[in-house]
């Protein structure tokens, strides 16, 4: 096929009709945890995060200090970016065959669930999604033109990678199996220009890395236990899960065909020495594969390989576009039709339940604004000391995020320390000794062994019920704790 700019005009108007969208949907989703507890960590900027890097963390920090706490702010960040994702696959499928597969690549990857979904949450997979792209698309540029300055640029996009998302580090060996393999671009290996780029990126990561140095290296070390170490209750049914989850957030006929586009892409290499499909593939296999290992060790989570299949869809639309079209319209019809069917059921489900599922997740995007609201009132009702104003505290991480979010004063909000797994908020400043304080936490909580060692008193003062509809989907119990006596461990 020849380049041509015929698919111009339906990508802009793709772009236009994709982003109002999401401009408008995100008013009616309330903040997931995940979103909350970056926002709360906005608040405190510094290199970089127990948890994550900083990228979205500065993100989020940004659009909020110049539009406000919003739910709109806080995911403005991803919304822009998602725009600059469906331009990059368009480019890199432009640059890499033509505009047919540039455009439509594009178009599958937004009505992908996994895709779509990140483009209207503040999470650390769309700034990584973006940078990810940036970077294939400088090594396209590259290896086509043979210009070294590309590679410096590809280094600058992986360096902000990862500062997005440490999962970044395997772009490295997935284009360096590609070189290794490609005999008509091994000399690369031998040039100065793709270890250049690698310095550059090291630099630009350096901020994490001197974070992790001046917090004894808690950030990688729990990233690696969280990722690889192996679990008890791994193993084959663990594979299977990760197998499961892939089809889930792909959908399961488009999963079968970034399998299918990464198997074919590879035979096509073989048969006919493309390095196009080589490319492609080592993207794609690299990362479905060393996850699909990771998984036999320990839980992968679904989002984990989403950077593999946007060039495996890419390599499925070039397949296609190289077959007889009506031989395999009804397959292609079927593989997106699918895609967009559990993406638009999965956002009217998010707004307003088609179904009733026992375990609805779409269930997290609703009730906190709520719960802020009573716990805002309820903060008057409780007594105060005349000389310490009682702190708020939570029993989990992504109940004190979101409390800190839609409590309407956006006050200071404490995580119970002390048990479970560390967070960013344990390894700031706890709360004074000797100070009352207003709990918030599942209903019980206060006949804990540790968590009643905390306080000299605890008297619950309020039953919260959180509803959807008329479905009570959370209960909380509003506790006053009297002088507080400080966390264990």
């Amino acid at each position: 096929m020849s380049h041509n700019n015929s698919y111009y005009r339906p990508l802009l108007l793709l772009l236009l009709l994709t982003t109002a969208f999401r401009l408008v949907y995100v008013n009616f989703i309330e903040l997931a945890q995940d979103e909350a507890y970056y926002w709360d960590l906005s608040r405190t900027l510094q290199l970089s995060y127990y948890d994550h890097p900083p990228m979205i963390i500065y993100l989020i920090s940004l659009f909020t200090n110049l539009f406000g706490n919003t739910e709109l702010a806080v995911r403005l960040a991803p919304i822009i970016m998602a725009g600059a994702i469906t331009v990059l696959v368009y480019l890199i499928g432009k640059e890499m065959f033509d505009d047919y597969v540039g455009f439509y690549s594009a178009l599958l990857v937004n009505i992908t669930l996994i895709y779509s979904v990140g483009s209207i949450l503040a999470t650390i997979d769309t700034p990584f999604a973006l940078f990810w792209l940036s970077a294939v698309y400088s090594c396209v540029k590259a290896i086509k033109t043979g210009d070294g300055k590309w590679w410096y640029i590809s280094g600058m996009a992986v360096g902000l990678g990862l500062l997005s998302k440490y999962v970044m580090v395997l772009f490295v060996p997935a284009l360096f199996i590609f070189l290794l393999l490609s005999r008509e671009h091994r000399r690369w290996l031998k040039r100065k220009e793709p270890y250049i780029g690698g310095v550059v990126a090291l630099m630009i990561f350096s901020p994490v890395i001197i974070w992790n140095a001046q917090n004894e290296w808690l950030s990688f070390k729990f990233q690696l236990a969280h990722g690889l170490k192996t679990k008890k209750a791994a193993g084959l049914p663990s594979f299977m899960k990760y197998i499961g989850s892939q089809a889930a957030v792909l959908s399961p006929f488009l999963f079968l065909a970034c399998i299918w586009g990464m198997a074919k892409g590879l035979i096509v290499w073989l048969r006919e020495k493309d390095w196009r499909y080589l490319f492609l593939t080592s993207f794609a296999a690299f990362v479905v594969i060393f996850f699909g290992y990771s998984s036999v060790k320990a839980k992968v989570e679904g989002n984990w390989p989403m950077p593999a299949y946007f060039t495996a869809v890419i390599a499925c639309v070039a397949l296609y576009s190289k077959s007889n079209y009506n031989k395999k319209r009804l397959l292609a019809v079927i593989v997106a039709g699918t895609a967009f069917l559990l993406t638009a059921f999965a956002h009217v489900q998010a707004i307003s339940p088609v179904i009733s599922l026992k375990n609805d997740s779409t269930n997290e995007l609703h009730g906190w604004k709520q719960l802020g609201k009573e716990v805002g009132d309820a903060l008057k009702l409780i007594p105060k000391d005349l000389t310490k104003e009682p702190f708020i505290l939570a029993d989990s991480l992504q109940l004190t995020a979101e409390l800190a979010f839609y409590i309407p004063s956006h006050p200071k909000v404490y995580e119970i320390a002390g048990r479970g797994r560390l967070s960013q908020y344990n390894l700031w400043p706890p709360p004074e000794t000797g100070s009352d304080a207003v709990m918030i936490a599942d209903p019980g909580v206060e006949k804990d062994p540790y968590i009643s060692s905390l306080f000299e008193d605890i008297r619950e003062v309020k039953r919260i019920e959180i509803g959807r509809g008329d479905k009570v989907i959370r209960i909380y119990s509003l506790f006053h704790c009297r002088n507080f006596r400080g966390f264990k461990g």
